[in-house]
């Protein structure tokens, strides 16, 4: 079975699948809900087909519960037209049948009950396509349909085994009962059809009242209206009868209590009116009338005739609604009555015949009811009207349709095989007719079409080749290949105008049946060039998605650049205040430890200059204040939905730092989503995971997780430490700003170990202000929480709380295809059977046996004239004497003997076992004797004998009515059909033989030629479509690409080999592709090369010279040619293809057609791997630029929300302590307090000033430390480009000002290194302070070089300002800063551009950037600002030898300099030291790059390095080298002067280290060589760290370790003692070493511990480092 899935939007598939089971989940609590919620699913579908189909079936539900059948059937069929998903045509197909089995079409039931059988079949076969919950759900659904349906209509059939068999098969499977609506609607039909098995009729009774009990208890606890009036409805049925209430009274009187009705003999008729309450309710016009008619039956069975009358005809008149309703009806003529004299066909026959879908069966239980009443009231008239109508009904609806329908299905299939007879007999004779004239034909026609298969192949290279490198469209490489090949499509096909139309080609005439065939070869490489080349433009359109994410991420750095030079130029006004803080401290030590309070006059004075320091303080303070309001709200949270686990997935690849402390760190996996911002959010937990860390001692364990609750998600962070008091905690989450150091300290086992791992305790108040910052967002983010549990000894949680994000889960739509057959209809006559006359005694055998028939028929004739006259009684006694006749005949002639008939009991008669037994007995006399026991009993009121011979008449009537001689017809049509199977199939073979002769016979030579073409136009399809990339996502393409594109030549070798050795008969077919990235061969063969042989196959051998020379190449059985492509208007080699034959196998034209597979193979290979391995390279670079720009944004995002938070609450925590100072002084200064008083004061002041240092160097120390992370992004800028970056923004500020400003630029050609964004943002400062002044005038920006900067100057011609003020300009002053309207701040702007430039003087790589201002030389004044200038090194030429003595990578190298360093100038290349030192002396190069190993010999290269540095110093020599594992080599050549080492692993020379080395640097090193220094690096810090941490834990001073190590180098104590500065004698070293001893080792292992082992035992503890042994100078 085939799948599909669709293209819907998943938002549209999400809802329409929300509608359509909300639709479903309705249809029996309400009705008008559900048919809402379905036609709304069914109007806002615009591409999911599926869903449509579902809503269309659902409509159609409705449709059929309101009995608009009309409406049902068109929404069941519009399913057909809507999808060809499989699950929703089998749901069409169970609605259908629901629609015919009611409206008792049964026919078209079986018909479409077939298909739903093969379709269950089909969904069957492959059970695994429907994984998805829903359609799961539907599966479940349309099973468990089925089979309920089908045994509704076996119930009404009265074929109960059927029935029963088919009920049952719903329970096999039980996940079909999970479904409420399926488990209700099948205890209802098992309980109301009476399908429940049992022993005896009393224990099927029970058990048919247990399943109605069931349903109507479930439907009443979970709301399923429908199914709680027909469960009631059904139990009062059940009981309407007294004797089965009485029954049920005593089986089951717990459950009768439950209804809430009293319990009496009225209990059926208040579940009747129950049940009717709930059908009006649910207004379902069928179950109205059905709930009537039990409360009819009900006063039936109690003879109250006269109101069962008046509540039937309330029941037919709900039919008269219905045909009123949907028939438009309105002639009272047509309409139902209990009784109407006139009619002579009844209105029920009427609408039969007129095809009206009405419910036969509705109307003849109303009818046999209104019998039964009319009969009661003694209207036998009127009664013999309704029993009438009853059975012509029963004789229209219950005949079985299955034959009819399989006879049809058989007929039409016979037709389809008489037609392909015919068809196959026609064929042979005109085989037989047109075989010479084809024969005479094939000799002119093969030749000419060896010539087309030729200009084929060329067509077919052609178009391959044609493919533009630079296409953006479909439409350029169509005109690419429509202008390549159309002269050959011309001359080949001799017609013009040819398109190219959809990968097809478009002729403007009709083909013949060989064009045809030739378009067919051609039509693939068209539609294979435009999928490669739509490959390339996709991934072209990456690089471009790439570069707009990078643009974008761009754009945000920029704005979040901004944001942190403000918070920078915040932070400087923070640490200007730290002088003046330790000034007043240092005025008040004077005053209290030097005794100058007591001196008057310097009293005075210091009051006064403390006075002033605060003054100043509280200016800094009002700036910063009036700044951070200014500009709150302009940093915002960047909020989305994501994915913790993400998260969690990086904090778990950091595990390592907590494996070195020896803890574990759990991570629980999650698939909760929160809404926030990502970065912030990794930031807390990050912080969180780091402090428990710290304070977690070795062996404990962290767990960071995740839970989810209604409107949040609470992510934790929990440790098994020492925990915290009541006290710290309160103070954590309680208090702004705290003491860190102070947390934990009271209680801390290891003060001294607590306080080394103690922070700043910043980390949780930046925790607390997100958090806080995300509250003020809005009312979603109010669920936010930061939070601590802990308690001593028992470790700690911390936690946060963000709002829960939304999961869009991707929803997978299954659409299964489904074939269908059309055939055209045959009629078939049936043929007429002949009579055989029998003889005499055959004729006598057969009276003797009929005797007893005739004497019952005979008693039956009299039966039905005693019910004529009305004398019921002896109509019975003869249908008796009837019986017993039956019964003898039985008895005498049936073997074996099973039951006899009665004229009363219960159960299935005996005369339905006599006729499955097949027993010939006259089954009319018991149909006619039956039905006139059935009309006296029903004059006599005998109610329960009436029931019983009425059901055995409906029942026998049904199967008389069938047509026995369909069945033994239909297996005559399936002989007829096998036996015409046969014959077509013989004659097909007889016609194969008949080719297969003339082929081998006479055609095969002719072909040789032209099959070898063929064969390579199929070596060449095998080969493009071994080429086509598989269809994935971009980004898992980039992760795979080195393994896809070598994946290409390996399929193309693989998928050919095949074709190629049926062509040339080769043991080995292999492909070498040059890697441009390597600078190598790549090989891929069939079979596989034997990589356990160490020699080098003598194949690649042949391979390489192939590819060095360029030449074809055929020696001992291998032919070699190397794949050559135009490109660019030059012949490039990118491979080569190589055969190994098998000896004795070539021959002349081999190597033409090798030549023709080679051509194709290198075309396909230039496109499918050489061109684009470049767009993955280009996309890789792209990606790596959007990552970085990525992390590059969340980074400044993250440093400016704590930034951010650190200066809100510097400001907010530390305006308090200045002004309280200022207060204190002031009362000083006021010359009114006591000597003591003021004393005091001065003691106030003192811890004031302390306390507020404490605090402010905490908060601003904090601050300052996120600007220890660099943003800063160094580049090379174009002066000019800068300037007009400056002027466009110019002239978009100034649109709307009121000031007319002159903005003049005087641009200067040169090039600055500086951050793009940063100065572009510092121009942008000056212009907007330019234009905050609405004065006219002129405004001039200008550059001149000065030395090694270029200087800047922004000159404001329009106001004049002196030296003092211009000198103020960059440093806070309060009162200049709010001089202006409002007390508003202004001049901020020039505190950012000073930061800016300081961030250049320290990162730009020249130290000298100033910024200053100056008044200008012709009136205003000028900011003027210096920069690096950038020399145009990289510009200048160079140039190079090269020094490889391996070929191949001689010729890659010298291909990396051609392309990716243009301004290098290869002048030689060596082999060998003797060719290098000819070649420096002919010419001496700017560089040399150098091979380490040459000959087979490590140190040629060194030598060759330092001899160039002592005779050629000016020469620049880089290593390039393969020597990985040779460090040792590696020092040697640069302590002979090497400037760099650049490894052939990993990322080989780039433009950057050439250009490094050329700029003088010295140390470049590619990452290999890099990662190998840092992991030494790492290993040293580690080894030194763990020493220090034994000195300091064993005690150890600088004698003991000089002791050690001079033992481990193996010194006596006698020479350690003769060592300069060692104060000890043998004696004192041998007692410091049995110290040492006592010291390093356990009690248990002090014993026999000899030097040997204490060096040992030392070195272990890292007290010693081996790689540091040294001895001391003696």
């Amino acid at each position: 079975m085939i799948s599909c899935v669709g293209t819907a939007p998943t938002k549209e598939v999400h809802l329409i699948d929300s509608l359509n089971q909300v639709a479903y989940s309705y249809r029996y609590k309400d009705l008008d809900s559900s048919c809402h919620a379905a036609t709304q699913a069914y109007g806002k579908v615009n591409l999911y087909s599926q869903g449509k189909a579902e809503a269309s079936n659902n409509l159609g539900f409705c449709a059929f519960m309101r009995m608009d059948f009309e409406q049902a059937e068109k929404f069941h069929m519009d399913v057909y037209n809507l999808t060809k998903n499989e699950l929703e045509l089998l749901i069409a197909d169970i609605g259908l049948m629901k629609i015919y089995q009611r409206t008792a079409l049964n026919k078209e039931f079986y018909d479409y009950r077939n298909s739903a059988l093969h379709r269950m079949k089909r969904i069957a076969e492959d059970d695994n396509l429907f994984v998805d919950q829903h359609e799961q759900m539907r599966l479940n659904y349309a099973r468990s349909e089925f089979y309920i349906v089908s045994a509704v209509y076996y119930y009404y059939l009265q074929q109960r085994p059927e029935a029963v068999a088919s009920i049952n098969e719903v329970t096999k499977k039980q996940e079909l009962l999970a479904d409420t609506n399926q488990l209700l609607y099948y205890h209802y039909i098992k309980g109301s059809a009476a399908l429940c098995e049992g022993e005896t009729p009393d224990e099927r009774r029970l058990r048919e009242f247990d399943e109605l009990y069931t349903a109507w208890q479930l439907a009443s606890r979970k709301g399923y209206l429908y199914f709680e009036g027909n469960g009631v409805q059904g139990l009062a049925n059940l009981m309407a009868s007294p004797d089965n209430y009485a029954f049920f009274q005593d089986r089951r009187s717990h459950a009768l209590t439950r209804f809430g009705v009293p319990v009496d003999s009225l209990l059926p008729m208040r579940l009747g009116q129950l049940a009717l309450q709930k059908f009006s309710q649910y207004k379902d016009l069928y179950q109205i009338a059905g709930a009537y008619v039990s409360i009819g039956k009900y006063l039936n069975a109690h003879s109250h005739y006269t109101e069962a009358l008046d509540t039937l005809k309330l029941a037919l008149e709900c039919v008269n609604d219905h045909h009123r309703l949907f028939y438009d009806c309105h002639d009272s003529l047509d309409w139902l009555k209990a009784f109407d004299r006139r009619d002579t066909i009844c209105a029920e026959k009427a609408w039969m015949e007129q095809k009206l879908k009405t419910v036969p069966e509705w109307i003849s239980r109303i009818r046999e009811q209104l019998s039964v009443s009319y009969a009661g009231l003694g209207m036998k008239e009127k009664s013999d009207y309704n029993r009438n109508i009853y059975l012509d009904i029963l004789e229209d609806t219950r005949q079985d349709k299955e034959l009819e329908s399989r006879y049809q299905a058989l007929e039409k299939e016979a037709g389809q095989l008489n037609v392909m007879l015919s068809l196959v007999i026609v064929g042979f004779v005109l085989v037989s007719l047109f075989f010479w004239f084809f024969n005479k034909r094939s000799k002119d026609r093969n030749r000419v079409h060896l010539r087309r298969l030729q200009l084929m192949l060329d067509i077919c290279q052609k178009i391959t080749a044609s493919i533009p490198a630079d296409a953006q469209t479909e439409e350029e490489i169509v005109d690419s290949i429509r202008t390549a090949v159309c002269p050959e499509l011309e001359k080949l096909f001799g017609v013009k105008d040819i398109r190219i139309d959809n990968g097809q080609l478009v002729f403007p005439r009709r083909m013949s049946k060989d064009e045809q065939a030739m378009v067919r070869v051609i039509t693939p490489y068209i539609r294979w060039a435009i999928d490669n080349g739509m490959t390339s433009i996709s991934l072209g359109d990456e690089r471009r998605r790439l570069e707009k994410q990078r643009y974008i991420y761009e754009q945000h750095i920029a704005g979040n650049k901004r944001q942190n030079l403000i918070k920078k130029a915040c932070m400087a006004i923070v640490n200007g205040i730290h002088p003046y803080i330790d000034r007043i401290i240092n005025e008040v030590q004077k005053l209290t430890q030097k005794g100058f309070i007591k001196e008057e006059r310097i009293k005075e004075e210091k009051y006064q200059y403390i006075d002033e320091l605060v003054t100043t303080i509280n200016e800094y303070n009002d700036i910063l204040a009036l700044w951070i309001k200014m500009k709150q709200g302009s940093l915002s949270l960047n909020i989305e939905t994501f994915e913790l686990n993400e998260l969690f997935e990086l904090l778990r690849k950091g595990s390592r730092t907590f494996e070195m402390k020896r803890q574990s760190l759990e991570v629980q996996p999650t698939d909760i989503r929160v809404k926030a911002d990502k970065a912030l959010t990794l930031f807390m937990i990050n912080t969180l995971a780091e402090n428990a860390r710290k304070y977690t001692p070795q062996g404990g364990m962290v767990k960071v997780y995740a839970r989810q609750e209604e409107d949040y998600v609470e992510i934790s962070v929990e440790d098994n430490g020492c925990g915290l008091s009541p006290e710290d905690v309160a103070r954590i989450v309680g208090e702004k700003v705290y003491d860190s150091k102070a947390i934990g300290m009271s209680d801390a086992p290891d003060k001294e170990e607590l306080r080394k791992n103690k922070g700043s305790g910043f980390g949780l108040m930046n925790c607390k202000g997100i958090i806080e910052k995300y509250r003020k967002t809005n009312d979603l983010f109010k669920v936010c929480l930061f939070n601590v549990e802990s308690g001593l000894g028992k470790g700690s949680r911390f936690y946060f709380r963000l709002p829960a994000g939304i999961r869009k889960s991707v929803s997978v739509l299954l659409v299964v295809l489904s074939l269908c057959m059309s055939s055209c209809r045959h009629a078939v006559e049936q043929p007429a059977s002949g009579e055989v006359l029998p003889d005499s005694l055959a004729l006598l055998a057969q009276n003797e046996y009929e005797a007893l028939l005739d004497e019952a028929s005979d008693y039956a004739n009299e039966a039905y004239y005693c019910n004529v006259d009305g004398e019921y009684e002896l109509a019975l006694q003869y249908i008796d004497s009837a019986m017993y006749c039956l019964n003898e005949h039985y008895k005498q002639y049936a073997h074996p003997i099973h039951r006899y008939m009665t004229l009363t009991g219960d159960g299935a008669p005996a005369e339905l076992d006599w006729w499955n037994q097949m027993f010939n007995s006259d089954f009319h006399v018991i149909l006619d004797i039956r039905n006139e026991a059935a009309v006296s009993f029903l004059a006599l009121k005998q109610w329960d004998d009436y029931s019983y011979n009425n059901a055995a008449y409906t029942t026998l009537y049904k199967l008389l009515g069938e047509d026995q001689s369909l069945e033994e017809y239909c297996r005559q049509l399936e002989r007829s059909t096998n036996n015409k199977m046969v014959g077509i199939l013989l004659a097909v073979i007889l016609l194969f033989v008949l080719l297969l002769g003339y082929y081998i016979l006479y055609f095969r030579k002719r072909l040789v030629n032209r099959w070898n073409l063929e064969q390579v136009l199929e070596i060449n399809g095998k080969v493009f479509n071994a080429s086509l990339l598989p269809v994935s996502d971009t980004e898992e393409m980039l992760q795979r690409e080195e393994d896809t594109l070598k994946e290409i030549p390996r399929q193309i070798v693989g998928s050919a080999f095949d074709a190629v050795n049926e062509l040339l008969s080769i043991d080995r077919l292999s492909i070498a592709v040059y890697n441009e990235t390597t600078h190598k061969l790549e090989y891929t063969s069939n079979p596989v090369e034997d990589t356990a042989v160490d020699e080098l196959p003598i194949w690649r051998k042949y391979m390489e010279n192939c590819f060095e020379q360029q030449v074809y190449i055929s020696e001992k059985g291998i032919q070699a040619l190397p794949l050559v492509v135009d490109a660019g208007n030059m012949c490039r080699c990118i491979g080569v293809l190589c055969l190994e034959r098998r000896e004795g196998t070539e021959q002349e034209t081999d190597h033409l057609l090798l030549e023709l597979i080679a051509r194709y193979v290198s075309i396909v290979i230039f496109n499918a791997v050489v061109k684009l391995a470049t767009k993955y390279r280009d996309i890789e670079v792209a990606q790596d630029e959007a990552r970085r720009a990525s992390w590059e944004d969340s980074l400044l995002h993250v440093q400016n929300m704590v930034l951010d938070n650190c200066l809100s609450t510097i400001k907010h925590e530390t305006i308090y302590y200045p002004n309280k100072i200022k207060q204190l002084i002031g009362k000083l200064r006021s010359g009114k307090q006591t000597e003591a008083e003021e004393r005091e004061t001065v003691v106030a002041i003192s811890e004031l000033i302390e306390y507020y240092k404490g605090i402010f160097t905490t908060l601003s120390s904090c601050a300052s430390r996120q600007l220890e992370e660099v943003t800063f992004r160094r580049a090379t800028i174009s002066v000019p480009e800068l300037m007009a970056t400056a002027g466009k923004y110019f002239r978009k500020v100034y649109k709307g000002n009121k000031a007319h400003i002159d903005f003049k630029i005087q641009p200067l050609e040169g090039r600055i290194t500086g951050d793009w964004n940063q100065l572009r943002f510092l121009l942008e400062n000056l212009i907007d302070e330019a234009c905050s002044v609405t004065l006219d005038g002129a405004v001039c920006l200008s550059a001149r070089e000065d030395g090694e900067f270029i200087r800047f100057l922004f000159t404001d011609m329009r106001r004049e300002k002196t030296r003092e003020e211009l000198n103020q300009l960059f440093y806070p002053d309060l009162s200049r800063m709010t001089a202006g309207e409002k007390g508003e701040l202004y001049g901020t702007e020039y505190l950012v551009c000073k930061q800016i430039i300081r961030d250049h003087d320290e990162f730009a790589g020249r130290r000298g950037c100033r910024i200053n201002a100056e008044p200008g030389k012709e009136g205003g004044f000028t900011i003027y600002f210096t920069l690096p200038k950038k020399g145009n090194m990289e510009d200048k030429k160079f140039k190079v030898i090269i020094v490889e003595d391996v070929k191949l990578e001689l010729k890659g190298t010298e291909e990396i300099f051609r392309h990716e360093i243009p301004n290098a100038e290869v002048i030689g290349t060596a082999m060998t030291e003797q060719e290098f030192w000819t070649l420096i002396e002919a010419g001496v190069p700017d560089l040399v790059l150098l091979d380490l190993g040459l000959g087979g010999s490590t140190t040629i290269g060194v030598d060759i390095c330092r001899n160039i540095f002592k005779r050629y110093p000016g020469v620049h020599v880089l290593i390039f080298t393969g020597e990985i594992l040779n460090e040792k080599l590696w020092v040697d050549v640069l302590e002979a002067g090497a400037d760099g080492i650049i490894l052939k692993t990993g990322e080989l020379l780039t433009k950057t280290d050439v250009q490094a080395v050329m700029d003088g640097k010295k140390l470049v090193f590619n990452y290999p060589i890099l990662e190998k220094i840092v992991e030494r690096f790492k290993k040293s810090v580690l080894n030194d760290a763990k020493r220090q941490e034994a000195i300091i834990s064993y005690d150890i001073d600088e004698y003991d370790e000089r002791f050690l190590r001079h033992l481990a180098l193996g010194y006596t104590k006698e020479m350690i003692a003769n060592l300069r500065g060692m104060p000890f004698g043998v004696k004192s070293l041998e007692k410091r070493q049995n110290d040492l001893v006592g010291r390093l080792f356990p009690p248990s292992e002090r014993v026999g511990v000899n030097a040997t082992r204490l060096v040992v035992r030392a070195l272990e503890l890292r007290i010693l480092n081996i790689d540091n042994l040294e001895a001391d100078d003696e």
